[in-house]
């Protein structure tokens, strides 16, 4: 059985089910299939906007989201995660470069490397030569990459999946889809079993 995620690393609840997808992928005998988006513009196409900015005036909101993360990240053993200072950080390029990684067969390798970079080494992904250097570095082909992020179909195939997850009924990052359906938030792999 076949599980949509929409992702985008800008989103460090994003990072935190890549984490444990593998272990998931295992115990519920499912693949997870990764579809790179820009979580900006599923705001910008949903009138949404991050919980950071949306939830800043409620008085207790922000510190429950912060225990929040703290029991998934106890609950899954999970003690390397850091707050990149660099963040917020434009995506744009990061994902593209997923889909170039697709295409030249390292996407997976890609999506470990750059959430470890992005949500464990506190590396500013947003600036293109920083990225390239940083891909390299981990034995990717980072100029191949860069290179490819610049091509017409990735960028427009970055921008129709989009498009197609907020066709799908999503509004932000993480959101995983089974049969059509949506489910959103990295409590939603407590759910999911149910479903399948």
């Amino acid at each position: 059985m076949k599980i949509t995620f929409i992702y985008d690393i800008a989103s460090p609840n994003a990072y935190l089910c890549h984490r444990v997808i593998p272990e998931f992928e295992k115990k519920h005998n499912v693949e997870i299939e990764y579809l790179p988006c820009l979580l900006g513009g599923i705001f910008k196409l949903t009138n949404n906007q991050p919980p950071w900015m949306a939830f800043a005036e409620i008085t207790n909101k922000s510190g429950y989201m912060n225990i929040e993360m703290d029991r998934f990240m106890r609950f899954h053993k999970i003690s390397e995660f850091k707050l990149n200072p660099h963040f917020p950080i434009n995506t744009v390029t990061i994902q593209r470069g997923l889909l170039a990684a697709k295409k030249l067969d390292c996407e997976k390798e890609y999506i470990d490397v750059i959430a470890k970079g992005m949500w464990e080494e506190e590396v500013n992904l947003g600036d293109k030569e920083i990225l390239e250097e940083f891909l390299t570095k981990k034995n990717l082909p980072g100029k191949d990459i860069l290179e490819l992020t610049s091509d017409d179909q990735i960028k427009q195939q970055l921008i129709e999946n989009t498009q197609k997850a907020v066709d799908a009924g999503v509004f932000g990052v993480p959101t995983f889809i089974l049969n059509e359906e949506v489910f959103f938030g990295k409590e939603a792999l407590r759910e999911i079993p149910d479903f399948l």
